[in-house]
């Protein structure tokens, strides 16, 4: 039997990677772990991987009351659903804090019950910022292993990234609009947040993905097309399956809308011209929504 494909969409940020996910894991092609994000490959300094075995020690509290809770209202299906979370996650913090020299642990939790699936996948967003070394062992994993990188038109994927900053930050005295602004205002008089434009810098995460990983092993896809049915059937078509009607046909995790502030949009536009441009010059044909922000600018 044929090995199934390993996925790893890695990233952009804010450009589809949960609709992606739960559209795989809806597939009847595709078995996907629990957990979206594994965090594998990039926690292998010991001060990251402690940050992140906190988050997910706190997760798993989180499933552990939900699962009592429903089982207090009667709802059986709903226990018997976070049981099989509670247990991936306990297997992936047991992953994480083991041994990591030759990643066996970490395929083998990844496979574990889904070796008749087509794919399986692993989606972190965060595997972008991951140097040459660390993205060939990850090419190295498997022979079928594929990369997908989504990339969402520059500003409204800078503009949904620091919505999502401002919430995470956000104190109770403080509006989540104004917080927003004044978010985007630092990363463009002071060059604070740099990570935030580091996770959307298309020209160095491609040519990056590119240098790594075999040209048929690698999809560059336009969010914006994701979600049309060319588009699925494009990315379908890179990962052997059949196109699936999606159950949700909107992004997730957009968040409440918040309108940026009209003297910042143009400098902003500013700072993105270059990822426009080397965009269309190096992937292809821009989206309508690519073109008129680039107009703009």
């Amino acid at each position: 039997m044929t090995a199934p494909t390993l996925l790893y969409c890695v990233g952009a940020t804010k450009a589809g990677t949960t609709w992606l996910y739960r559209y795989l894991h809806d597939h009847p092609d595709c078995a996907m772990p629990a957990v979206k994000e594994a965090h594998y490959w990039d926690t292998f300094d010991a001060d990251r991987c402690e940050k992140q075995l906190v988050a997910y020690r706190v997760r798993l509290r989180e499933m552990r009351v939900a699962k009592d809770k429903a089982n207090d209202e009667g709802r059986g299906w709903q226990v018997e659903n976070m049981d099989r979370r509670i247990n991936e996650m306990k297997a992936l913090l047991e992953t994480l804090e083991g041994d990591r020299s030759n990643d066996s642990a970490y395929a083998a939790w990844l496979m574990d019950g889904r070796d008749t699936a087509q794919v399986i996948a692993d989606i972190t967003p965060n595997y972008a910022t991951l140097s040459d070394e660390d993205l060939a062992r990850m090419r190295d994993l498997s022979p079928n292993t594929k990369f997908l990188y989504l990339v969402r038109d520059p500003l409204d994927r800078l503009w949904s990234h620091i919505r999502m900053q401002a919430r995470r930050q956000r104190q109770e005295h403080e509006q989540y609009e104004k917080k927003s602004n004044n978010i985007l205002y630092r990363i463009l008089n002071r060059g604070h947040e740099t990570h935030i434009l580091e996770r959307g810098d298309y020209p160095k995460i491609i040519r990056k993905l590119r240098r790594v990983i075999p040209q048929e092993r690698l999809l560059i896809q336009f969010a914006e097309d994701m979600f049309t049915s060319e588009g699925l059937a494009k990315l379908c078509a890179f990962l052997g399956i059949k196109p699936a009607k999606p159950a949700v046909a909107r992004p997730a995790n957009e968040g409440p809308e918040v309108v940026m502030l009209d003297k910042l949009r143009p400098r902003a536009l500013g700072l993105l011209n270059e990822h426009y441009e080397w965009v269309a010059r190096n992937v292809g044909p821009l989206p309508q929504r690519w073109q008129d922000n680039l107009a703009r600018a």
